[in-house]
């Protein structure tokens, strides 16, 4: 049985202390083999769950079509250059908001402007580090070399699009000061954020694209849930 994998050769072992290396190795494969079959390249790990028609209409939009286009117009076709856009959810490394990157949980996407800027810098970018923070390094590497930052990805009421966490994990985040905890002490994923931190369902978008830390099981059922798969069965 065929699974259309490839074998990826990089720097170093097979572990997930060498992300780095393994996503240098992806993302230079993509440019070479497929940057001419898409307009958009999504990364992400094997616990991520993405709902792709979210993604899709969100790429369609009138926002990130004039984002791709400069922000001045929308573009009709006749355009020599196209302004890389880096997606996904953003956070700032021990609160430097200089060194903004997406995080790799939920994954990132990138489109083709975006990925040649990547690929054209990477042999600039830490070539031979062995580290697992390969999320950190792509921002480092687009913003050093490419002058390409973390595009806010929320939409128009601040819900997140991209999430860090799986559903009940940012629904039962309590705060530093919260009612239930009022003497927890600040943590990381506080002095991270870049956005106010929202509680409840209102810090998931409309239209939420990804989510992550997703096991197998709890995957299946949310996709047969959002796809009608359940319909008609009692629970």
């Amino acid at each position: 049985e065929e699974y259309n994998m490839v074998e990826m050769l990089h720097l170093g072992n097979e572990s997930y202390n060498n992300m780095w290396q393994k996503v240098r190795s992806m993302w230079a494969y993509v440019y070479d083999h497929h940057y001419d079959d898409y307009d958009w390249f999504h990364v992400g790990g094997d616990d991520m769950y993405i709902i792709i028609e979210n993604l899709r209409m969100y790429l369609e939009s009138e926002e990130i079509q004039l984002a791709e286009n400069g922000g001045t117009y929308l573009p009709n076709g006749d355009e020599a250059e196209q302004t890389p856009i880096y997606l996904g959810r953003r956070f700032a490394p021990f609160g430097d908001m200089k060194r903004l990157f997406n995080t790799g949980g939920p994954g990132y996407t990138l489109n083709k402007a975006a990925l040649k800027s990547l690929v054209n810098a990477l042999p600039l970018c830490d070539a031979n580090k062995i580290t697992s923070t390969e999320d950190l390094n792509i921002a480092d590497c687009l913003r050093k070399h490419a002058g390409v930052y973390p595009y806010d990805t929320r939409d128009e009421k601040n819900g997140q699009r991209f999430m860090h966490w799986k559903t009940e994990m940012h629904l039962t985040y309590e705060p530093p000061g919260h009612y239930t905890n009022p003497k927890k002490e600040i943590d990381w994923y506080q002095i991270y954020a870049v956005d106010k931190i929202i509680e409840g369902y209102d810090q998931f978008a409309t239209h939420s694209i990804a989510l992550h830390y997703i096991e197998p099981d709890v995957m299946r059922w949310m996709h047969a849930l959002l796809y009608g798969y359940c319909d008609g069965l009692v629970t």
